[in-house]
């Protein structure tokens, strides 16, 4: 059993290049991925969807990708041939025109910055693409294993819980059993006390009260709470997504535990199942966040 929520972080350098890959992992009762990656990476989600579905089955799942260039960047100088040659025919025929004196030297095409540029080159949007992967994949093991930490507690927890609720059943029974008991016994003294010296039909009397204590019989409410009990066992140990089987079978249990409680003739009892549903209610909070 896992959790769905925990975060895992990795980084992966080479070749002058650095990424870094966070994963957070949340509740959510479908699958669902937001990544947030480079500038030209978006090709890669496809990738990238299917190694967090390796791991994840259910829930929100945020990747966040940052590649940074750790050497300097590249530069290019660049001259615009055309326009410096330009520039030097334009000038000597001003010149001959003018009828100026003198050479024309570079110096009077070094002062045009419209013919020299100097530009940074643009990186290769897929440098790094390597590291990420083997990045995603640290991340999500580390991921993996938070998860399952947080799923152990889980278990923990409603193991715990899940004994309480078993402890008391022996308890609920011998209660509901004594009260059949006295519903039986008080429906005879009545009876005899309002018919006073009337002759009295006991097979009719001892039905008519079966009757009246079987709306406070419990057994079938019982037997299936025992049956989603054991049933519980397996599913808390098994891998994979386990939530919703989890919550269903609450589900069971708090409804037989509500019949239980209403047809309570009981104060202890009563409060025997008030205890048991508030175990239910936390348990049914705690498997959303169950995988």
């Amino acid at each position: 059993m896992r959790s769905m929520t925990g975060f895992g972080r990795a980084e992966q350098s080479r070749g002058g290049v650095q990424v870094v890959v966070e994963v957070r992992a949340l509740n959510q009762r479908f699958f669902e991925l937001k990544a947030n990656l480079p500038r030209g990476w978006g090709e890669r989600e496809a990738e990238i969807r299917k190694l967090v579905q390796e791991h994840v089955e259910r829930g929100r799942v945020e990747v966040f990708v940052r590649a940074i260039v750790l050497k300097p960047a590249r530069v290019r100088l660049q001259v615009n041939e055309e326009l410096a040659r330009n520039y030097v025919t334009e000038l000597r025929r001003l010149g001959r025109k003018l009828g100026l004196d003198g050479q024309l030297g570079i110096e009077a095409v070094l002062q045009r910055p419209e013919i020299f540029q100097v530009a940074e080159q643009e990186e290769d949007p897929q440098a790094g693409a390597d590291l990420a992967r083997e990045a995603l994949r640290k991340a999500m093991k580390a991921l993996e294993r938070e998860r399952s930490r947080e799923g152990r507690e889980l278990r923990r927890d409603f193991e715990q819980r899940l004994k309480r609720i078993a402890a008391v059943l022996p308890r609920i029974e011998a209660l509901a059993a004594k009260a059949r008991a006295a519903i039986t016994a008080n429906f005879n003294l009545r009876m005899r006390e309002l018919l006073g010296e009337a002759p009295i039909n006991e097979k009719r009397l001892y039905e008519d009260a079966l009757s009246a204590a079987h709306h406070g019989d419990i057994s079938e409410e019982m037997t299936r709470l025992r049956v989603h009990l054991k049933a519980m066992g397996p599913l808390l140990n098994r891998a994979g997504t386990v939530g919703k089987a989890i919550e269903f079978l609450l589900q069971e249990m708090g409804r037989e535990i509500n019949t239980i409680g209403a047809k309570s003739q009981d104060a202890q009892m009563s409060q025997i199942a008030v205890e048991m549903k508030g175990e239910i209610e936390k348990m049914r909070e705690q498997v959303q966040n169950v995988e």
